[in-house]
């Protein structure tokens, strides 16, 4: 009975009610979220959802050949497998340098994946190259010349995104500084900031394409 009473006085009033359910629902959430999100405040939005629901930040996977989304295989340590946590604790002091580095340049990618870019927009170039001289070989109108501007486009983009360290990850508020895996930046201030470093690349990028290609579709053969 005395029990039944203390419970009826806690639960008393509509404010004791929500305190008691605040403490034991609500507040270990908040924390939660504060210890987490710092960095992730800054990609709400459209795009950083959609890199977070596609490839994951905090998990064994990242991205490579810039689209791809790839499991991280750890080396084996002295004949023996790691799993990726054993590999991420061992290799976490030479992590904390790295991202210390990235965030004084403003990047986002580990130097694998920018060669990896590299190859990817050398490769591109190639087919814009080859796929050109072809089309003016064959006379062609410059409404079909047009169609050399997803490879020369693309290849623009994987060359600058190897040269600046940069990709559309950042608008996750994430970054990969040794290739093992995506993670939130240390803070919303750094994140910001190289989300705009990006958004400065990709309107150069788009410049630079556009001017290309209307002089290629319009000069005269």
């Amino acid at each position: 009975m005395l029990k039944i009473q203390v419970l009826v006085q806690q639960f008393s009033t509509p404010s004791r009610c929500f305190s008691s359910l605040r403490k034991q629902t609500i507040a270990p959430k908040m924390v939660t979220a504060a210890v987490s999100s710092s960095a992730a405040d800054a990609g709400n939005n459209v795009l950083g959802e959609g890199i977070r629901t596609t490839y994951g930040i905090g998990s064994d996977v990242t991205i490579r050949w810039g689209l791809l989304k790839c499991k991280v295989v750890p080396p084996a340590k002295n004949g023996k497998a790691q799993t990726w946590e054993q590999y991420r604790k061992t290799t976490e002091k030479d992590r904390q340098q790295l991202r210390k580095q990235f965030a004084e340049r403003l990047e986002v990618i580990a130097y694998p994946e920018r060669e990896r870019r590299r190859i990817v927009g050398v490769a591109l170039g190639v087919v814009a190259v080859a796929l050109g001289a072809y089309l003016v070989s064959k006379g062609a109108s410059p409404l079909q010349r047009a169609w050399v501007a997803p490879p020369l486009v693309f290849s623009l983009g994987f060359i600058d995104s190897s040269i600046q360290g940069l990709c559309t990850e950042s608008w996750a508020g994430a970054w990969d500084v040794d290739d093992t895996g995506l993670e939130y930046m240390p803070n919303k201030d750094v994140a910001e900031r190289i989300q705009q470093k990006v958004l400065r690349m990709y309107i150069r990028d788009s410049v630079i394409s556009t001017g290309l290609l209307a002089a290629f579709c319009f000069w005269p053969l």
